[in-house]
């Protein structure tokens, strides 16, 4: 039988575990897109890795098809390295808060102390039924409003540099924040560890200090956070009950989606050719509801079950435009990132866009296009309402807010 170089699973994780120190190498130690590809390289290939030592991976798997799904998400990190190179990360990038002039949002502190009302309200009414039963008894719990705060918080936190500007909005920002990741605890979700990271990589970012890089730090204590949070909440893979290794490798069922749509794209389904792209677009009008990739999956894996797999990016990218379609979509991405990132200390609006943008791309790697899309759009009408309705407000003094923006 000849050699198949595509059915072999460790020449992709070894090329793209070189898609970081190339990043480190040609970005610099602040170079966010690094930390970025070393988070899509443990999502991605955490599970290609388990299964080449021999661990346990996910329940479902197509092992006949990890060669293929790993060449897939090569083929995305060789998008994000191709732009990375191309459209370098500029080297002096300053706080968006240092030599500006000085800004004043007065709806932003109103904004988060609603927030942290609303998420200490449902803290308070739930009580203990948070400290029992699965993910989704303590997200039914949490009541209605539940994904819906959540995608709110990801934009409030995304304020983080327009808070800073004052000390009403730090104070307000901190305590939001605290309380967002109380709320998440006890209902079994993660989102709070994208926003945490992303908060990281800008923050040391405009620091401009070299030394060993704080987000690899952090980056190692979310992990090992996320894990324990993963085991807890009873939200272990079927299949994936192994040793610590499996499990910090298993986060995630990215490898699973992605084995099950080669494995039914295009042999029982054709190619979607853009067409879940467009249903992503077309779900942002009222009345227009359009069933998520997820959801799809679902129906065909497992018909009739109340569980979820989550979906990919690069799934996506498949069903559309097979292997072809996913390093155009991760250029394109890339591009949009590297495009905010330079821009974060020139208005406010770009340092809250790439601060949204990176959590949102982290938490669509293992989604889809239609959560990404969403995410972006409804963060634009957030923070265009507050900035509308801000310049509706009499601010301060021009001294007031840039001894506040100093202290």
């Amino acid at each position: 039988m000849p050699f198949d170089l595509a059915a072999q699973p460790w020449w992709p994780v070894g090329l793209a575990a070189l898609a970081v120190p190339v990043l480190l190498f040609a970005g610099g130690r602040r170079d966010m897109l690094a930390y970025l590809a070393a988070y899509f390289l443990l999502f991605g290939f955490g599970p290609v890795v388990s299964y080449l030592l021999g661990g346990t991976i996910y329940f479902g798997t197509n092992t006949q098809l990890i060669g293929r799904a790993a060449l897939g998400l090569l083929l995305a990190f060789a998008g994000i390295v191709s732009v990375g190179l191309l459209l370098r990360q500029r080297r002096d990038i300053a706080d968006p808060l240092r030599d500006q002039q000085p800004r004043r949002l007065p709806l932003v502190p109103a904004v988060l102390a609603l927030l942290t009302l609303y998420g200490l309200t449902v803290l308070a009414w739930g009580g203990p039924a948070f400290l029992a039963g699965t993910k989704l008894d303590r997200i039914a719990v949490a009541g209605p409003f539940h994904y819906d705060y959540l995608l709110l918080e990801m934009c409030a936190c995304a304020l983080y540099f327009i808070a800073q500007e004052t000390s009403t909005g730090r104070f307000a920002y901190r305590l939001n924040l605290g309380v967002y990741i109380a709320y998440c605890l006890a209902t079994g979700e993660r989102d709070f560890i994208f926003v945490l990271f992303a908060l990281v990589l800008h923050r040391e970012l405009v620091r401009g200090e070299r030394r060993l890089p704080r987000p690899v730090l952090w980056g190692a204590g979310l992990l090992i956070g996320a894990t324990i949070l993963f085991t807890l909440r009873g939200g272990g893979a079927p299949g994936t009950s192994g040793s610590d290794t499996s499990q910090i490798l298993n986060q995630g069922s990215v490898l699973f989606v992605d084995t099950w749509v080669m494995t039914h794209v295009p042999s029982v389904e054709p190619y979607q050719h853009g067409a879940s792209y467009l249903h992503a677009l077309l779900n942002l009008i009222p009345g227009q509801h359009q069933t998520p990739l997820a959801q799809w999956l679902v129906d065909r894996y497992a018909p009739g079950s109340a569980s979820g797999y989550g979906f990919s990016l690069t799934a996506e990218a498949y069903a559309n435009f097979g292997l072809a379609g996913i390093p155009v979509l991760f250029a394109l991405l890339t591009a949009v990132h590297r495009w905010l990132v330079n821009r974060i200390d020139r208005a406010p609006v770009y340092a809250y866009a790439s601060i949204l943008f990176t959590v949102a791309w982290m938490y669509g790697f293992r989604g889809e296009s239609q959560s990404l899309i969403k995410t972006l759009v409804y963060g634009v009408v957030f923070f265009g309402v507050i900035r509308m309705v801000s310049a509706r407000i009499p601010g301060e003094s021009r001294e007031e807010v840039t001894a506040c923006a100093s202290s």
